[in-house]
């Protein structure tokens, strides 16, 4: 165990050196958001994994997962969805605006006692948002948007997103710099 968290230590150091621009061309973006909402007799949890690489300097394309469940009584709704993300970010300062846009393909299963139903879905959300970098590596980022949500074989509704999530921003060119600095 000793030996697993003094080479994760190592790797969170190592990696904490070696970034020296966040949003260049051939840079790796990774991160995502969590939410946790508890109140009597219902519960959600929502998991938001990403992960994108920057084909041009502030511009991000890659892919996103979510998870998400909640249970109000005896209602229990499991939700899974994956898609595509754009990013495009603007200026050279800590405090970094962007655009976004995202869509997702889903399966959201819903049991209520014993009956259990399961339709598809997709999702889209179109918005900006601003990444405060607290370091050269990462970024606590907010996103506001429309969101719209489509079930299969029902009318899709939409309105407005917030989320709030971190970012950790990956550059070879960083880790060559220290390779070579080593030598």
């Amino acid at each position: 165990m000793r030996k697993h968290l003094c080479l994760l230590a190592v790797l969170v150091v190592t990696l904490a050196g070696t970034a020296t621009a966040q949003t260049e061309k051939g840079d790796w973006m990774v991160g995502g958001n969590f939410a946790l909402n508890t109140t009597k007799n219902n519960s959600a949890f929502n998991l938001s994994p990403s992960a994108g690489y920057f084909f041009a300097r502030n511009f991000v394309a890659g892919g996103l997962f979510n998870f998400a469940y909640s249970k109000s009584g005896d209602t229990k709704t499991t939700a899974y969805s994956a898609g595509p993300f754009a990013r495009y970010y603007f200026g050279n300062s800590n405090l970094k605006p962007m655009v976004v846009g995202e869509f997702q393909f889903g399966t959201n299963s819903t049991r209520v006692s014993t009956n259990k139903t399961t339709d598809n879905f997709n999702s889209l959300l179109l918005g900006g948002g601003l990444a405060a970098f607290v370091n050269q590596h990462v970024a606590i980022e907010t996103i506001a948007g429309y969101g719209r949500t489509k079930l299969a074989g029902y009318d899709g509704s939409g309105g407005f997103v917030f989320k709030v999530g971190f970012q950790v921003y990956l550059s070879p060119r960083g880790m060559l710099d220290t390779y070579r600095k080593k030598e």
